[in-house]
């Protein structure tokens, strides 16, 4: 996923916005695309800040790196939405796979940061 995707996401059960993120993997991938059409326009994702704070030579970092394994976690209501394979899974609650859950838990939850876990709310997560 690429962190300027991350100003268009919010919370699918609270429709909160900004969501945080926390990246486990990580890959550089250049594009081709100018920097300036690719720009965050409100929000920066990489840096949780606004996008007019942020200089333009950090947004020439941005564009070409992508998280492959990560979290999407909502400040408001503390659901946590897993990045597999470059994909969030922003799943309403009564859609979501516990058994995918728990195998996403069981092999990353170790590499998660207690203040991160912390926040992350949503049966089945198990600390």
């Amino acid at each position: 996923m690429r962190y300027y995707f991350i100003e268009i996401l919010a919370c699918p059960h609270c429709k909160h916005f900004p969501l945080e993120h926390y990246t486990i993997e990580e890959v550089e991938d250049p594009v081709e695309t100018p920097v300036d059409k690719l720009r965050c326009k409100n929000w920066c994702g990489l840096y949780s800040r606004k996008a007019e704070e942020v200089p333009i030579d950090r947004c020439r970092e941005c564009v070409n790196r992508e998280m492959v394994t990560g979290l999407l976690i909502c400040n408001n209501c503390g659901r946590w939405y897993p990045v597999l394979d470059k994909i969030p899974r922003l799943i309403d609650d009564k859609y979501r796979r516990e058994k995918e859950d728990k195998e996403f838990l069981s092999k990353y939850l170790s590499q998660i940061p207690e203040h991160v876990r912390n926040k992350m709310v949503y049966p089945p997560v198990t600390r």
